[in-house]
């Protein structure tokens, strides 16, 4: 099977392949470098054509927001209060943030920071989230005791982290 491509003759030394929103293949090829091998590259590069391609037939649906920032805001800052009193740990203070990194964080100071993303959750979700940043202050990494904590406050925990790993950072 040979893919159609479009190909861009430069001054460089290699031969890149691109995969372009919509399916379209862009090669871009040294000045002098001779086509049938540009060929042979893009029938080598079949696997990896295929994969990108794949990915972006995935449907990609628009998030929708269950609250408003605002709401987020009053929300989480009614799960800390009642999980602090639960789980008895206090975070210093809370911050708000845009990250596409992680949904939540707890730093060695104490502060808190929960992604404004969370709207595109679920309240179950930011629950989740309330819990896993509080049990951070007890112990600092993912490991068993962690995870037993997070749980025992929290005991859709696997099915909440499954839910949130398939949703999109962007």
């Amino acid at each position: 099977m040979s893919h159609q491509y479009t190909l861009i003759r430069s001054f460089r030394h290699t031969v890149s392949l691109q995969v372009k929103t919509g399916g379209e293949l862009v090669v871009r090829a040294p000045r002098l470098y001779p086509k049938y091998l540009i060929d042979k590259f893009v029938v080598s590069k079949r696997r990896w054509i295929a994969k990108r391609l794949k990915e972006q037939d995935k449907t990609v649906v628009k998030p929708v927001s269950f609250c408003s920032e605002e709401e987020l805001k009053v929300l989480i800052n009614n799960c800390v209060s009642h999980y602090s009193i639960v789980m008895s740990l206090t975070p210093r203070s809370l911050r708000f943030t845009h990250v596409r990194t992680y949904w939540g964080s707890c730093a060695p100071t104490g502060v808190i920071s929960f992604n404004l993303k969370l709207v595109e959750t679920s309240p179950e979700a930011v629950e989740y989230v309330v819990v896993h940043e509080l049990a951070h202050l007890r112990w600092r990494g993912h490991g068993i005791r962690f995870w037993d904590l997070v749980k025992k406050y929290y005991p859709k925990t696997n099915e909440i982290r499954a839910y949130l790993r398939q949703l999109p950072r962007d």
